[in-house]
């Protein structure tokens, strides 16, 4: 696995520059239980479900979200940007949180480790998961009712191994603490703007 996972933080570096800090991080935590899954299993260690990557605009967050899921293997991401989510129905906006997670679902149930890896990146998340009871003006409770939806899903019932959800934002601090506990976005890594080298 860590000659695995040297070689993918390689081949990311190649096309992402100046973030080599962050994606050697990624890659070790992110590969860690999937390189054996039986192993991770009898080990106790569960895969990471979900990263969220801060940082200013423009500093190279969605694209290594993109790359990091080119280079893992997993299917195309699914990318969606957070205001596209919220809808003035009450009930349609967790519908579309459900769907992200739909097809990763079904495949888990039909291959179980088997599973491609389904990596879903929520672009401004800090749109749809403010902290819960803090958003003014939305009288119908439908960011609170997302938040919730998205939490039941990161760890709900089902367990599916095969998802990666990755948090992209610049206001981290907005986001509800439910979601950066272990089991949900738990590696957090702030993205940077490159330096000379990186730029380079």
């Amino acid at each position: 696995a860590a000659s695995g996972a040297g070689s993918l933080g390689d081949a990311l570096s190649g096309s992402v520059g100046g973030l080599e800090a962050q994606l050697d991080a990624i890659v070790r935590r992110v590969l860690a239980s999937r390189a054996d899954p039986a192993a991770a299993r009898r080990l106790g260690i569960s895969h990471v479900r979900g990263i969220l990557l801060s940082g200013p605009p423009g500093c190279g967050k969605t694209l290594l979200a993109r790359e990091l899921a080119r280079s893992l293997g997993a299917r195309e991401p699914q990318v969606v940007n957070g205001p596209e989510i919220l809808d003035k129905f009450v009930g349609e906006a967790e519908a579309k949180v459900r769907e992200l997670f739909a097809p990763a679902e079904a495949e888990w149930d039909a291959a179980g480790d088997a599973s491609a890896l389904h990596v879903i990146i929520l672009d401004e998340m800090d749109a749809i998961a403010k902290k819960r009871g803090s958003a003014s003006g939305d009288a119908s409770g439908v960011r609170d009712s997302v938040v919730n939806q998205l939490l039941s899903k990161m760890d709900g019932v089902v367990e599916a191994g095969n998802v990666l959800v990755v948090g992209l934002t610049n206001r981290p601090e907005l986001l509800d603490e439910a979601l950066l506990r272990p089991g949900r976005l738990e590696v957090q890594l702030k993205v940077e703007l490159p330096d000379a080298e990186g730029r380079r």
